[in-house]
């Protein structure tokens, strides 16, 4: 292999802002900006709002003492031959109320990082959407309360950076709570000795913790990553989303260049928007400093049976086209692939891409916006978790 171009390196901290390949699963959203007007709003939710807390009679205060997270870097607790369909659609809990977030105390500051493992893509992705969409999205609005309840069948596939040994991405799969989430660590810390990459387990760890103690039904994303946030203690910083299935809609919190794609009918109804404060530069949430939960896009989507949701991090989207992503879906369902055996293809092709020194891609294009001239793909950890929505059993 020959050396990475330059601009593939880990950048300075100082600027701001799970080893071979492997696959991997585990048992383990109102926007804060505008939603696209085919984009509804979340269900029965009177009063509270997305970041309200729920809480029962069965809720368990977590303590720091009783949180424990994988000394091997993975949040993963089982593989993906361990998945299985869900038998029962769970109820939200009767008891759930409003409560007051806990106010997460900011720790001294820092230092402040950039991270060149990412890509600005939010102006590169090919995001325009077919003219049949907004009618799909209107037939999705109207049969969302006919519908029966939903579930999600999920599959991970990851592959770590050649040149690193465990890799800096993390994730994980809770198919009882039907939550999943995706992490990057920002590879700039490198250059102080850092492994990002433990922050980042850290975080989905905590993240996964805090998703089985919520009280039945009442997982709120934002509040998940508000409290494993508070409770990570690893040096480093990492970009995050997190996705909870409910009520027939699909409610996201994701900060950084990290993301998700939601497909329908060959087509891409929603691609989460890159938040970065400059190029290479995205947003990341450390134990001191940086950007908090707060500053996370929060939404909620409407999704029906047959739709699928990929969440990955900037491997995938700064090396695949959306129109890529579409075309590797279709050819996993014509071939009846699992989740987690079309996150592989997926996972792949980035791989590929990634190599490829004059293949046009999301990140040649993203670093020519930024006045740097250039062709190929990136070279960075990949991860992928496909989620397939059906309609649950009864």
């Amino acid at each position: 292999m020959k050396e990475e171009n330059p601009e593939h390196q880990n950048g300075d901290p100082s600027a701001s802002s799970s080893s071979s390949s492997s696959s991997s699963s585990s048992s383990s959203s109102s926007s804060t900006a505008r939603s696209p007007e085919f984009l509804t709003e979340t269900k029965d939710q009177s009063s509270s709002t997305s970041r309200e807390k729920c809480r029962s009679q069965h809720t368990v205060a977590m303590k720091e003492d009783n949180l424990e997270y994988p000394s091997n870097g993975s949040s993963s607790s089982s593989t993906a031959q361990d998945l299985k369909l869900l038998t029962e659609t769970e109820e939200p809990s009767s008891t759930c109320k409003e409560h007051s977030q806990d106010a997460i105390a900011m720790k001294e500051d820092g230092p402040e990082d950039h991270n060149d493992d990412s890509a600005s893509l939010s102006t590169a992705q090919d995001l325009e959407l077919p003219t049949e969409t907004q009618e799909q999205m209107c037939r999705s609005h109207e049969a969302v309360g006919k519908r029966r309840p939903l579930k999600m069948k999920a599959g991970s596939y990851y592959i770590p950076h050649m040149r690193k040994l465990k890799g800096e991405d993390a994730h994980f799969i809770c198919e009882r709570e039907q939550v999943v989430g995706v992490a990057d660590g920002v590879g700039g810390w490198a250059k102080l000795g850092i492994d990002a990459g433990e922050y980042a387990r850290e975080l989905m760890s905590r993240a996964e913790q805090a998703v089985r103690a919520s009280p039945e039904g009442c997982v709120d994303p934002f509040q998940v990553l508000a409290t494993a946030h508070a409770r990570t203690n690893a040096l480093g910083a990492s970009t995050a989303c997190i996705m909870a299935l409910k009520d027939q809609y699909i409610h996201t919190v994701n900060i950084g260049d990290s993301g998700f794609l939601v497909v329908r009918d060959n087509a891409v109804l929603h691609h989460s928007p890159a938040q970065q404060s400059g190029f290479n530069t995205p947003y990341q949430l450390q134990n001191s400093g940086g950007e908090t939960p707060n500053d996370a896009e929060i939404k909620s989507i409407g999704v029906e049976p047959g739709d699928i949701i990929v969440a990955a991090t900037d491997g995938v989207f700064d090396n695949l086209f959306d129109r890529e992503v579409v075309r590797l879906i279709k050819s996993g369902l014509a071939l009846n692939l699992s989740a987690e055996r079309i996150a592989n293809l997926i996972a792949d092709e980035a791989q590929r891409n990634s190599f490829r020194r004059m293949k046009e891609t999301p990140f040649s294009i993203a670093c020519r916006k930024a006045g740097k001239r250039r062709k190929g793909g990136k070279k960075d950890d990949i991860t992928v978790v496909v989620m397939c929505i059906i309609e649950a059993d009864d």
